[in-house]
């Protein structure tokens, strides 16, 4: 575990990529085959292989318990030191005991084992308390920021790749293949190690790299009608469906195993006739099976083993749009054949359509999108007909067709230091309008900016900067940025009762006055205006006793 900090301290300490690839390269390098795939899965923030169905069932309040009781605090002064720096591991860090103790790599699943086995809170601490026990504070920093998904410090998983293929002398091309048929970094890693990353497939029951598509104005290539197809991009939740020997396994995009939360889609699925996985989208539906809009699914989403009133109010059906393995491993088979084998199947299929050759395009895809609007979809997807899955891949031949539903002029009232190379600017603005005299927000951004326009908003807001919090700063209400978002829906998030969806920022709107900036009124009729529109659904008035 020393090794492993050391190797994270150097990645964190530089901004570099080729820097952070050779200090996770030279790591790799000194591990045993048994610690590699420990090592690997915590380099990018896992404590569990993908795919693992357990839940280690840990929050911050449990951990808080834990770290109280290692630290011999009270809980009140571990939450007070989280808040103070801004993080719960480097405040972990400086209220355990100095010593020289330090726990080994091998025995960290031992530990996060008897964790997900425990049967009540009580024994789950105990068993935390004792593992942040055992380990030197610097290495409890990082084993806390692992198991609550917060590690930050700015790997993804190309650097990852890149420094395996660094490690074991493979090339980043056939490294990048494996990683999109084997997606747990664990598993990648001994692949690399034995030379064996050319023996990567898809296996039913294995999650597999979803393929991504690009936005069409970030693609130069021009649009090729007569190898081109539209289809509607439904607004779901993006769902891969594995189906073998009676077995289903469903995975979200974030690779998170999802089965439990459908079971009436698993009983479906099951009656397949042969092995399969499918790429398609969950989504709620009404009585006559059409679309409902992406809030209504939010009452299924994280709910294990739904009961019958749950299933009955929001219906779900699975809709595939393409097939990964139909008996056989078919990736690389374009999409005519892939939709040939899915259409034989007894699911649902999201409907295509062919561009018209000699017709005017941006008229055809202005007409296509709104129709998709229309029927209550989200925009369009353009793919081309003689492309294969590009299993983890975003390029050109899938492109995305979405269109900002309205734009807002807000007030940044919060920032806070963003993560990765982004880590010493103010990258993340939360952001408010008018109600009366007040300003409430209602979301909060991250995209839109050069990184140039970063660092002159940095500047600007620590100059305004009224108190902060670790990476948190306070500012004054007086800059106006134009925010494009794909919709509004009702939440208890924020002051406002309003969220966006999709914000992005717009541009910096410096002609504009703080108290020029929009209001809750404005908001309200954009909401409303989604709601006639069948995009969003007004929540049921609940009675005095639900």
């Amino acid at each position: 575990m020393q090794r492993l900090v050391h190797a994270l301290d150097a990645v964190k300490a530089t901004r570099s990529r080729k820097a952070k690839v050779g200090h996770l390269a030279g790591l790799l390098r000194l591990l045993s085959k048994e610690e590699l795939p420990i090592a690997a899965r915590l380099i990018l923030g896992r404590v569990l292989p993908v795919g693992d169905t357990r839940n280690l069932g840990v929050g911050w309040a449990l951990l808080s318990a834990a770290a109280a009781e290692a630290s011999k605090q009270p809980l009140g002064v571990v939450a007070l030191k989280s808040r103070e720096l801004g993080d719960f591991g480097d405040a972990l860090e400086v209220l355990l005991p100095a010593g020289d103790r330090h726990v080994p790599l091998l025995e960290v699943p031992v530990f996060l084992e008897r964790v997900a086995a425990a049967a009540d809170r009580g024994e789950k601490q105990k068993v935390l308390a004792e593992l942040l026990s055992a380990a030197a504070p610097w290495e409890a920093r990082y084993l806390v920021k692992a198991i609550l998904g917060e590690l930050r410090i700015g790997v993804q998983l190309g650097i990852f790749e890149e420094a395996l293929a660094e490690a074991f002398g493979a090339t980043l091309d056939e490294l990048r293949k494996a990683s999109a048929l084997t997606p747990d970094p664990g598993a990648l890693a001994l692949l690399a190690l034995e030379r064996r990353l050319g023996h990567a497939d898809v296996i039913p029951g294995s999650v597999v790299a979803f393929m991504l598509a690009s936005p069409v104005e970030s693609v130069k290539e021009p649009i090729e009608p007569a190898l081109t197809i539209l289809e509607d991009k439904l607004d779901g939740v993006r769902t891969q469906a594995h189906v073998w020997d009676g077995k289903v396994r469903l995975f979200a995009r974030g690779q998170d195993d999802v089965t439990a939360q459908f079971p009436e889609l698993v009983a479906a699925l099951k009656q397949l006739p042969r092995a399969v996985v499918l790429d398609g989208e969950v989504i709620a539906i009404r009585a006559d099976g059409q679309a409902r809009p992406f809030q209504a699914l939010q009452a299924r989403l994280n709910r294990e083993a739904p009961g019958a009133r749950v299933m009955a109010s929001t219906p779900v059906a699975f809709v595939a749009y393409d097939c990964l393995f139909d008996g056989e491993v078919i990736l690389d088979l374009p999409w005519t054949e892939r939709r040939r084998r899915l259409e034989a199947l007894p699911v649902r299929t999201n409907p295509v359509r062919s561009l018209e050759l000699g017709v005017d395009l941006d008229a055809q895809l202005d007409h296509a999108f709104t129709a998709a609007r229309a029927r209550g979809n989200e925009g369009l997807m353009l793919k081309r007909i003689d492309a294969p899955y590009e299993a983890g891949r975003r390029g050109s031949a899938w492109r995305k067709v979405k269109r900002a539903f309205a734009t807002l002029d807000v007030v940044i009232t919060r920032a806070e230091r963003g993560h990765g190379k982004r880590a010493g600017v103010l990258s993340d603005y939360t952001f408010a309008v008018w109600s009366g005299a007040e300003l409430v927000e209602i979301g909060r951004a991250y995209s839109g900016l050069t990184d140039a326009e970063i660092d002159l908003m940095t500047a600007r807001l620590e100059a305004i900067t009224v108190s902060r919090s670790g990476p948190y700063h306070v500012v004054k209400p007086e800059l106006v940025i134009e925010v494009a978002f794909d919709g509004l829906q009702k939440s208890t998030r924020h002051g406002s009762g309003f969220a966006l969806r999709f914000p992005r920022i717009a541009r910096v709107r410096d002609d504009k006055k703080a108290s020029e900036a929009d209001t809750i009124v404005t908001v309200r009729a954009l909401f409303e205006a989604q709601v006639g529109s069948g995009h969003r659904e007004k929540p049921p008035q609940l009675s005095l006793f639900e």
